[in-house]
């Protein structure tokens, strides 16, 4: 079967594994900065991770922010998408380096599973969410960046 909901031992197993790859900065990491730049100056809206290349679309803000949405899918509560949403989160925190400011999102009203993680340093942000729909039967792992 699939990956369940989120569990509390999943959230400790999470923080252990990413501060771990946090000290190491894996140099894997490095592509995967390469693209967040590209999409954060408008000058790609193209991605991979993984080999898996995303789906991604541009959008402006109320604020006027520009930023870049993309989407890779899965079989519903599929542990690749749990595996990609944990790597892309290390990836990203790397790629931001050691003054990065990491939030989790709160609790939203919503029927199936659902976490974000969202990285500022100065004028940087990056989101990094997974998303269980369950009407589509698929899990969703989203990338945002904010253009500068």
């Amino acid at each position: 079967m699939g990956r369940q909901p989120y569990e509390a031992k999943d959230i400790v197993c999470f923080r252990i594994t990413f501060f771990a790859i946090f000290l190491a900065v894996p140099a894997a990491a490095a592509p995967f900065c390469d693209d967040l730049h590209a999409l954060e100056t408008q000058s790609s809206a193209e991605i991979s991770f993984q080999h898996k290349p995303a789906t991604c679309k541009f959008s402006v803000g109320v604020s006027g922010a520009k930023n870049t949405h993309c989407y890779w899918g899965f079989p519903y509560r599929s542990d690749d998408a749990a595996k990609m949403f944990q790597d892309m989160v290390a990836d990203a925190s790397a790629c931001l380096g050691r003054g990065v400011t990491v939030m989790k999102d709160q609790s939203v009203n919503h029927p199936d599973a659902y976490d974000l993680r969202a990285f500022k340093l100065d004028e940087r942000e990056i989101g990094v969410s997974i998303k269980d729909k369950g009407a589509l039967q698929q899990t969703l792992v989203f990338l945002r960046v904010q253009q500068r």
